[in-house]
């Protein structure tokens, strides 16, 4: 997490890493540990880095996600996407609030010098980060079966 607020480029990968290993622990040690990671990942993050986006986004989509990830897909299948696009649109929202807020800074940037219309940029980043969460969603899927087939059993003999 601390190289994603050094360096502003990789905040979004760092934040995603970091989703992972909350993934990870899910796994291994069910929900209640999750929520503590998750919260106590956040604060540090906070604390350490209190003008940076990487917590305020860690804090309210990579962070709890993969969590809340494992109760959207207890339910019926039909439900998932739309489960997980109205809380990612939601968090979304938090975020842009939040950011405004408490850091001063637009999540978007500086989108008063594109040509467009900063509706339509908004809306253009709005969808690609839509596009985005899916594309993340599909990435723990993978790489949870990843850890599950290749890691874990690993892992176990390591730790007998």
């Amino acid at each position: 997490m601390t190289l994603g607020a050094v360096f502003s480029v990789l905040d979004l990968s760092t934040a995603v890493l970091a989703s992972l290993l909350v993934s990870f622990i899910y796994i291994e040690l069910g929900s209640p540990y999750t929520w503590l990671v998750w919260l106590s990942t956040s604060l540090i993050s906070f604390i350490m880095f209190p003008g940076s986006f990487m917590w305020l986004v860690y804090l309210t989509v990579f962070g709890v996600y993969p969590i809340l990830k494992g109760y959207i897909e207890r339910l019926p299948r039909w439900t998932w996407l739309i489960l997980k696009l109205v809380f990612l649109n939601a968090m979304l929202t938090l975020l842009v609030l939040f950011s405004e807020a408490l850091i001063g800074q637009s999540l978007f940037g500086d989108v008063s010098e594109i040509p467009l219309a900063p509706t339509v940029v908004y809306c253009i980043l709005w969808a690609m980060m839509n596009v985005a969460f899916l594309l993340y969603d599909r990435l723990i899927v993978v790489l949870v079966v990843f850890y599950e087939q290749r890691i874990r059993p690993k892992l176990a003999k390591l730790l007998k």
